[in-house]
């Protein structure tokens, strides 16, 4: 992911000139990817943000709303929203 990349070499730069990151945060939605997939990329990027007091918002799954295209009137709960094991797992 380049462009995120980009910004966390620009907080690690930033970290070792003047102690603190350039951003307070960053967020990654790989929501539409497999769970697996998505939580070891989030550890990835998550490990080098920790480095630089950075938080790391992830988007684990769809939040059923406008965003992902639904309206939740004919899908399941289990396809609108992230599940509690989920989040117990990437926990």
């Amino acid at each position: 992911l380049s462009w995120l990349d980009g910004m966390i070499e620009a907080d690690e730069d930033y970290f070792a000139r003047h102690g603190e990151p350039l951003f307070s945060s960053h967020t990654l939605d790989l929501s539409e990817e497999p769970l697996k997939q998505n939580i070891d990329t989030c550890v990835h990027y998550l490990t080098r943000l920790s480095a630089v007091n950075c938080l790391l918002e992830v988007e684990l799954g769809a939040s059923g709303g406008a965003d992902e295209g639904m309206d939740g009137t004919s899908a399941e709960n289990a396809s609108l929203y992230t599940q509690p094991e989920e989040v117990c797992w990437a926990f």
